[in-house]
């Protein structure tokens, strides 16, 4: 769900919890009005009637007493009166019983009051001057307020539905501004993670995200300048990290050794493809497959030490030590052809660029290579140019390497016989092609595969990830 949605659904809910208290609120100061108002007009009402009664109780004039009090349920629907004359006799009039409550009252003030413990019955005394003429009862419904309540209540909801509804297309109209902020900090961290410096957000105001895009815009601009360094001084390190590195390392030797495993992925008929294409098409095209290739290879732990030409070289188990390097280099190299297989980027001549893998497994020496400023920590030894040399029997479809090299791999692996071949150094080697043996080994590969492709080529258009 995008955060556009999350932020209007919560303000329709914040709306409705709003509309609940303020709804129980209302009907509460509601309901006390019209109770108070309900009892104001009732005693108004059996205060109107007693005076009416005053002089025909006077009189003693029964038939006139009964004709008057008919004549006020008449014009009040659904009142019961309850008459007790001073004589003690009493007279009923309506439908309603009598409680045994409102029979025991006598000699009643003057005012009206409500009647304890019986709702809606309010009572009186009737007096003429100071002559006690007896007392009077009423029953008074009024309107139901049930009726009333649910009115209101409808109105409420009513009117709390639309101001939820206003408020949300507000925030979400409002919102759409602070997410299209955010998409273009995504989309611009993006480009720049995927080593596009260029990138430079536009500053529109002086809030919180023009702050933050001006930050970002520092940023990028350092880590270009920085990009541009190293450009121009390649692998340049500081003379005393150096020192410092063969201090720790080293134990004041020029150089420390390891064992590694080595890949060579050297391209097929490099020269003729060279000869046939446009210059300008050449280094795109050979970055666009060493970018897959290295996701492959720091997938499976090992890292790229160097690139010369069309010759990518891979090392597993420096600088960092990893459990079943060799392992973890077949399975890099076996992804690898498989890679070049899958991209199938054209030739001018017809066919398609493919790559060939060879694997040496052996000690290197271990140190800062180069003169002056151009020092890069690497590698150098036999096993380098051993894989160089059988990465040039490969046909781009399986990893070479020399007999006894399945003597360190484990489980998973299958090799097939290659025979005596002639190393273009001139050297004769038993040579062997190593395979996938196993089902999980094949899914592993696969599965690194699919997301080295992912990440090797990122989209030029960038979804929409939830904002």
């Amino acid at each position: 769900m995008s955060l556009r949605m999350l932020w209007s659904l919560f303000t329709i809910f914040l709306v409705a919890v709003v509309a609940v208290t303020m709804m129980a609120s209302i009907a509460e100061i509601e309901k006390r009005a019209w109770v108070n108002s309900e009892q104001e007009q009732a005693e108004l009402l059996i205060t109107l009637l007693s005076d009416e009664l005053k002089m025909p109780m006077v009189a003693g004039s029964t038939a006139e007493v009964d004709t008057l009090i008919k004549m006020f349920m008449h014009e009040v629907p659904g009142t019961a009166v309850y008459l007790r004359w001073a004589s003690g006799h009493s007279e009923t009039y309506g439908d309603s019983v009598i409680p045994d409550e409102i029979e025991a009252l006598s000699k009643l003030p003057d005012n009206v009051a409500a009647v304890d413990g019986q709702n809606k019955w309010y009572a009186m005394g009737v007096k003429y001057n100071t002559t006690e003429l007896g007392s009077i009862a009423m029953y008074f419904p009024g309107k139901s307020w049930r009726e009333n309540d649910l009115q209101i209540k409808m109105n409420l909801i009513t009117t709390a539905a639309v101001v939820a509804l206003l408020a949300a297309l507000l925030v979400y109209a409002m919102s759409g501004r602070t997410v299209n902020q955010l998409r273009m900090l995504a989309q611009g961290s993006k480009r720049v993670a995927s080593g596009d410096f260029s990138v430079h957000l536009p500053i529109r105001s002086s809030n919180e995200f023009g702050k933050a895009f001006n930050q970002f815009n520092l940023m990028v601009s350092s880590l270009e300048h920085r990009e541009k360094l190293y450009d121009l001084y390649g692998g340049y390190q500081r003379p005393q990290l150096v020192a410092d590195e063969y201090e720790r390392n080293t134990h004041r030797r020029d150089h420390i050794t390891r064992e590694v495993s080595v890949l060579v992925i050297d391209m097929i008929g490099f020269n003729a493809y060279a000869e046939q294409s446009k210059s300008e098409d050449i280094i795109p095209v050979l970055n666009r497959s060493f970018a897959l290739f290295q996701q492959i290879i720091h997938a499976f732990g090992g890292h790229v030490d160097q690139i010369v030409g069309d010759k990518m070289v891979a090392v597993f188990n420096h600088p960092f030590e990893l459990k079943c390097h060799e392992n973890q280099a077949v399975k890099a190299g076996l992804a690898i052809i498989q890679a070049s297989e899958r991209i199938a980027v054209s030739r001018p001549d017809g066919g398609t660029l493919s790559f060939r893998v060879g694997m040496a497994i052996g000690e290197v020496a271990v140190g800062h290579l180069g003169v002056g400023r151009r020092k890069e920590f690497t590698v150098v030894g036999a096993p380098i140019a051993l894989a160089a040399q059988l990465a040039k029997l490969g046909d781009g479809t399986c990893l070479t390497a020399q007999y006894g090299t399945m003597l360190s791999l484990g489980h998973g692996f299958k090799q097939k016989e290659l025979g005596q071949k002639i190393l273009p150094n001139g050297k004769e080697l038993r040579c062997i092609s190593i395979l996938a043996g196993e089902v999980y080994v094949s899914q592993e590969i696969d599965e690194v595969l699919a997301k080295a492709i992912v990440r090797a080529e990122p989209e030029d258009v960038y979804e929409d990830e939830g904002w």
